[in-house]
């Protein structure tokens, strides 16, 4: 059975019974992106039988963490995820470790990390490189150095806020240079309502999995 898009011609959803209920989207997916979709409804593995890497995330704390957003993504069938854990914890190497499982459980091939600034952007992409070399990573600040970064062969690309609410809107060869497909997760770091409700468009743009991480919900 094929993904549906339907609309009242004002909105549009899109409605892939295989994995979600129907959901709004901004625009339609590339062709490669519904290829994707469609082959991984085959291919995708149970999160519940894929092992969370411990070299990554050792602590017991880290690994409950990832099989309860495995079950809000694939039990509970929903698509956002909030982790709150306290400073120190290891926040950013428990989601690295959950990329890792998304990834070989065939659930994710695209990755988007947002943070608020340019320092967390880029410690955050020294862990993913450090810790999960096997998945190419940008850093989307650097994006004109071709030297420093392989945009077109990234699987983990991260930004801060403000640089990716310009790239929705950058074209390439006359379309959108990341449709609404390109990411499959998004993780916000930070993620305060203050955020979400300045940055929503991010959110809205891209049809994809969201996990927020703070240390205060509140």
């Amino acid at each position: 059975r094929p993904a549906i898009f339907f609309t009242n011609g004002y909105e549009h959803w899109l409605w892939d019974d295989a994995m979600y209920p129907p959901r709004p989207v901004q625009g339609f997916l590339k062709k490669d992106e519904l290829v994707l979709l469609h082959q991984r409804r085959g291919n995708r593995r149970r999160l519940d039988a894929v092992e969370v890497d411990g070299k990554i995330a050792g602590r017991f704390y880290q690994a409950r963490a990832i099989r309860r957003v495995g079950e809000n993504f694939e039990r509970d069938a929903r698509r956002k995820a909030l982790l709150v854990m306290a400073t120190g914890s290891g926040k950013t190497r428990t989601v690295v470790a959950l990329v890792d499982q998304l990834m070989r459980a065939n659930w994710v091939r695209r990755v988007l990390f947002l943070a608020d600034r340019v320092a967390l952007v880029r410690q955050a992409h020294g862990v993913f490189k450090t810790h999960l070399p096997t998945a190419p990573s940008a850093n989307l600040l650097e994006r004109h150095d071709p030297r420093k970064n392989d945009i077109t062969g990234a699987r983990v690309f991260l930004s801060t806020y403000p640089t990716m609410m310009n790239l929705i809107e950058e074209m390439q060869d006359g379309a959108r240079r990341f449709g609404p497909g390109h990411f499959d997760l998004i993780i916000i770091d930070e993620a305060h309502r203050s955020v979400y409700r300045k940055y929503r468009a991010i959110f809205d743009y891209f049809d994809s999995l969201l996990v927020g991480l703070t240390a205060t919900p509140r």
